[in-house]
């Protein structure tokens, strides 16, 4: 008799030194290398990812040996899914890290759950699931293990080819679940494997019964946000931590062209104002400090945003927090007013460009002078600002990235960060590929004004040019890592400097005849940096 139903694995990280490996291969001109360079350190002659660098000369100056991650911020989608699974009358458990918590793992693995679900929020490709996989498999061989998630869904993209026939394979798993939500489809697999019944009758299953992989029925699942919402309740103060993720919404208003979220994800659904206010009240009484919404449009609708930070001052929990905030729909001085008041500690821009002609082609539906009211708005109220920016896409060339870097210099947002754009055949801007010339996809593509290694070219370029904003690393860290760091101690205000440095530093090593000396002093300033910091140790080890 198993003791447990279900494990549900949120993130791993891989092996950075796979990762590097795979940018080399893409070649020195490609985005991918381009990418790697800005977002890493080298420390001891070897290449590390920025926390991992930090983590490591905290622990010189400590003596500790504390592993900082974002990772340590659980992981939504492995909590959303425990949570279901407990509504519904099942023993769950989550592992949100799972390269931190392999000696967790293996505990919850010994009890011989009946199945465990490997969730794919972040992944482009198959190896992190292979690798956990395998874990399962050597620690509980006869656990139905299955995996699903947005890597089955884009996998899936056209259908069950002979090509994904080949990936089901390598992966490993029993099943695979194909649903952009995914809930109910985990319960009713799991009731199946409780009951000892087919899974050939739960909808939405991709599963291997004569040596190929066939899909189920479809039945495209409409979870009631009010109903899914997490009951904080069940989960330990050590498992959710100083700063905690959640979501009031599902899917996004808009359809900006590069993306394909809303088509997978359906029509914007909300949960209600009180359901997250009990949210809200239950992770303050397990001491949380800090509130991550990932909701891709938090500040939409507008009526709805000014509730829930009306909701917010009223409650006076003392929780600060962060999220996505289009500025288009930040319209009025009180809309900013209340976010402030409300807590608002840091927000993640989407400008994407600063030129107005690249704006409309990626029906962006915003103007150049809505984001630089809201950057100043924002910046007014001490609320930090993050901007991300696409380079390279259709219509894009040498006279729009000028005008992206002068925006961001004008405008100065706390911290930016800008990548070549990643062609996406899902999104709607392929529907257009004769009329922008596109040819390619993901980080191999051109179109008539531009292609992607002129796209990482135009990156490195800005890294120069943009000097009133900060740059910040993407490799596990990115925006996310805010939030996660001042739950630490570690504001936004004290991480500037050592940003500042690492990009000095980057840009010397980078050079192509770096000065030693000078590399040298910039090394020694970030350790000492991060040594002086007040940071409260981290949860994971090395």
């Amino acid at each position: 008799m198993t003791g447990l139903d279900c494990v549900v694995i949120g993130y791993h990280a891989g092996d950075f030194d796979d990762y590097r490996l795979m940018c080399e291969q893409a070649g020195p001109d490609s985005p991918e290398w381009q990418i790697y360079r800005k977002e890493h350190l080298v420390l001891d002659g070897r290449p590390m990812p920025w926390l991992e660098a930090f983590s490591r000369l905290r622990n010189r100056a400590t003596g500790r040996n504390d592993r900082y991650h974002v990772g340590e911020v659980f992981n939504l989608a492995a909590l959303y899914l425990t949570n279901h699974l407990r509504r519904q009358g099942y023993s769950a458990e989550p592992v949100s890290l799972f390269g931190a918590e392999q000696e967790e793992l293996a505990g919850l693995l010994s009890r011989r759950p009946r199945m465990v679900a490997i969730t794919t929020t972040f992944y482009v490709t198959i190896l992190p699931v292979v690798q956990i996989v395998e874990f399962v498999r050597k620690h509980a061989p006869d656990t139905h293990i299955v995996v699903g998630g947005p890597l089955i869904d884009n996998l899936c993209l056209n259908g069950i080819t002979d090509e994904l026939q080949d990936m089901f394979f390598a992966m490993g798993a029993d099943t695979y679940v194909q649903e952009s939500q995914g809930e109910q489809t985990l319960a009713d697999l799991c009731a199946a494997l409780t009951a000892g019944t087919s899974v050939e009758k739960v909808p939405n299953v991709i599963h291997c019964p004569d040596d190929t992989w066939v899909l189920t029925r479809r039945r495209p699942e409409a979870n009631d946000l009010d109903a899914c919402a997490i009951d904080w309740s069940r989960f330990s103060s050590r498992q959710i931590g100083a700063t905690a993720q959640t979501r009031t919404a599902r899917s996004c208003a808009f359809k900006c062209a590069f993306c394909d979220y809303p088509s997978r994800a359906g029509a914007l659904t909300t949960a209600s104002v009180d359901t997250v206010r009990r949210e809200l009240r239950t992770l303050a009484d397990k001491g949380v400090r800090n509130v991550v919404f990932v909701d891709d449009t938090f500040n939409v609708p507008p009526k709805r945003f000014k509730e829930l930070c009306r909701m917010m001052i009223e409650e006076d929990l003392g929780l600060r927090w962060y999220s996505y905030l289009r500025c288009s729909n930040a319209r009025d001085e009180e809309t900013f007013d209340l976010a402030a008041e409300s807590g608002c500690a840091g927000v993640f821009l989407g400008i994407e460009s600063g030129d107005t002609q690249v704006l409309q082609n990626m029906n962006k539906l915003a103007q150049d002078s809505q984001y630089r009211t809201g950057i100043q708005r924002l910046k007014e109220r001490g609320v930090t600002t993050f901007a991300s920016l696409i380079v390279g896409f259709p219509g894009e060339n040498e006279r729009t990235v000028a005008n992206t870097v002068d925006f961001l210099n004008e405008t100065a947002p706390d911290f930016w960060r800008a990548q070549a754009w990643w062609g996406n055949e899902r999104s709607p801007v392929y529907r257009n590929k004769e009329l922008y010339g596109i040819k390619g996809a993901g980080y191999s593509w051109e179109h008539f004004t531009m292609d992607s290694r002129e796209a990482a070219a135009h990156c490195d370029a800005m890294f120069d040019a943009v000097t009133e904003s900060t740059w910040l690393p993407l490799y596990d860290f990115d925006f996310w890592s805010l939030p996660y760091l001042a739950g630490k101690n570690v504001t936004a205000a004290a991480l500037k400097p050592l940003l500042d440095t690492t990009q000095r530093l980057m840009r010397e090593r980078d050079a192509a005849a770096p000065d030693t000396t000078r590399l040298a002093a910039l090394e020694r300033e970030f350790a000492d940096a991060v040594a002086a910091l007040d940071a409260e140790p981290a949860k994971y080890r090395y």
